[in-house]
C-alpha cells in the first residue's frame, strides 16, 4: 500500500473494485504499530473527499468506518487524539452525522479509559472535529458502563451545562440506579463483557409460570377492567421500540385499563384474563405469564432500544436509556416531565409481568417482547407489545 494518502484515497473514490479488506488489515497493523498519525490523516483525508463529493462508489465512508473503529478499540491518549482529529461519518451534517457520532461515543466509551476521556474530550486537552452531541452521548455512554463519572470534576462540569441547556441526556443520572443493577459488570467477568450484547432471545424467563386458580377467579369475578389508553401514554410506553416501526417492520401495541376496584397482586393471573380485548392475544388462551422485576424489564427496554431492528439501527447507549426509562414512565403512569428519579420510585412499587410472545401476532423472529405493570393501588393495568421481522 502506497504511502500517498491522497493517491490512495484517490483510487478508493475512483475504482469499482477496491480490496476494502486488505486495507482494513493495514490500518489495523498501522493502529497496533502505534502509527496513530498515519491512520488519522488517511481518516482526514477519506472524510474529505466523501464531503466533497469525490466518493461515487461508497469505499471511502466504508475504509473511514474501518478508521474510526480501530482508533476507538485501541486505547491510549494518541489513539484517542488521532480519533478525534476523524469525523465519524463521510456526512457533513444531517441526522447520518448524528446517528455516527452517537456510535463512536459508544465505541470511545468501551474502549478508552475515563482518565484519557475526561483529558481530551472534556477538559479541552485537544480540538475535536466532533458535536457536542457526540460528548454529551460519551459522558452517558461512560455512565452505562458504570464509570465513576461523578468523582471528576470536569465531566460533573460537563453534566450542568446540558442540565442548563436542556439537552434531553441531562434527565438521566449519572449514576446507575438499583434498576439498573443488571448493567453492571460482574467481578467474574470476562475482558470483553459489555451489558451491551443482547441476550437472546430478548426476552428469557427465569421464574415459574403463573396460573391461574378457581379461588383467584371467584374473588375477581365482579371486577371491570376499563381501556383508558391515551396517544401520549401510547407513544410514552413505547418509546424503547418505536424505530421498530419507523426504520423496519415492526408492529408495537400498548394499552391502559382501568378498574374501580382495586386488583390484589396475587389475583392478577385472573384479571389479566378480564382485560378487554388486546389484538396481540387474540389467539393465545390462555396467555403464559411470568412474573418479572424492575431491573429485568429495564434491561429487556433497554436491549430493545440499544438493538438495530430487523432493518436501521439502534438507539446506542445514552438515547437507548433515555427511551428504556421513557416506556417505564409510560408503563406506570407517571407524567411526561417527571424526573427519572420520581419514576424509578414508582416502578419500584409496580407489580411487573412478561408474557410468553407465543401468539401469531408476533413474528418470533428475534424482536418480539410483551410486558405488564400492575401499577401502584391495584387500580391501572398497562401492556406493552412489539414485534418485528425482516
Amino acid at each position: 500500500m502506497s504511502k500517498d494518502i491522497p493517491r490512495t484515497v484517490a483510487s478508493l473514490s475512483r475504482s469499482n473494485y477496491v480490496d476494502v479488506a486488505a486495507l482494513g488489515r493495514e490500518i489495523d497493523l498501522r493502529v497496533s504499530a502505534g502509527e496513530f498519525d498515519w491512520v488519522g490523516n488517511l481518516g482526514e483525508e477519506l472524510a474529505a473527499r466523501a464531503v466533497a463529493g469525490e466518493d461515487d462508489q461508497g469505499h471511502c465512508g466504508t475504509v473511514l468506518d474501518l478508521v474510526v473503529r480501530a482508533l476507538a478499540a485501541c486505547p491510549g491518549l494518541e489513539s484517542l487524539r488521532a480519533l478525534l482529529r476523524v469525523p465519524a461519518s463521510p456526512h457533513a451534517e444531517g441526522p447520518e452525522r448524528t446517528r455516527a457520532e452517537r456510535r463512536l461515543a459508544s465505541f470511545v466509551a468501551q474502549g478508552h479509559r475515563i482518565e484519557d476521556i475526561e483529558r481530551l474530550v472534556f477538559a479541552g486537552g485537544v480540538g475535536s472535529v466532533h458535536s457536542r452531541e457526540f460528548s454529551a452521548c460519551l459522558l452517558h455512554e461512560l455512565v452505562l458502563l458504570s464509570a465513576p463519572v461523578e468523582e471528576y470534576p470536569t465531566l460533573r462540569s460537563f453534566a450542568g451545562t446540558l442540565v442548563a441547556g436542556g439537552h434531553p441526556l441531562a434527565a438521566l443520572p449519572l449514576s446507575l440506579l438499583p434498576e439498573e443493577k443488571g448493567l453492571r459488570r460482574p467481578e467474574s467477568a470476562a475482558n470483553d463483557w459489555t451489558w451491551a450484547v443482547p441476550p437472546t432471545p430478548l426476552v428469557s424467563f427465569d421464574a415459574p409460570e403463573l396460573h391461574t386458580t378457581p379461588s383467584m377467579r371467584e374473588r375477581v369475578a365482579g371486577i371491570e377492567m376499563t381501556e383508558i389508553s391515551g396517544p401520549a401514554s401510547v407513544e410514552a410506553m413505547g418509546a424503547a421500540v418505536q424505530h421498530w416501526c419507523t426504520e423496519s417492520n415492526g408492529k408495537v401495541a400498548a394499552q391502559e385499563f382501568w378498574s374501580p376496584d382495586p386488583v390484589r397482586p396475587e389475583d392478577f393471573p385472573a384479571a389479566f384474563l378480564l382485560l378487554p380485548l388486546i389484538p396481540w392475544l387474540a389467539d393465545q388462551a390462555p396467555a403464559r405469564l411470568y412474573p418479572s422485576t424492575p431491573d429485568a424489564v429495564l434491561r429487556v427496554l433497554l436491549t430493545a432500544a440499544v438493538r438495530g431492528p430487523a432493518y436501521g439501527s439502534g438507539l446506542y447507549g445514552a438515547y437507548g436509556r433515555l427511551a428504556a426509562w421513557r416506556s417505564l414512565g409510560g408503563l406506570i403512569g407517571a407524567p411526561a416531565d417527571a424526573p427519572v428519579m420520581r419514576t424509578a420510585e414508582l416502578v419500584r412499587q409496580t407489580r411487573w409481568f412478561r408474557l410468553d410472545p407465543a401468539s401469531t401476532w408476533f413474528h418470533e423472529v428475534a424482536w418480539d417482547l410483551a410486558i405488564v405493570a400492575l401499577r401502584p393501588g391495584g387500580q391501572e393495568i398497562a401492556a406493552l407489545a412489539a414485534t418485528d421481522t425482516d
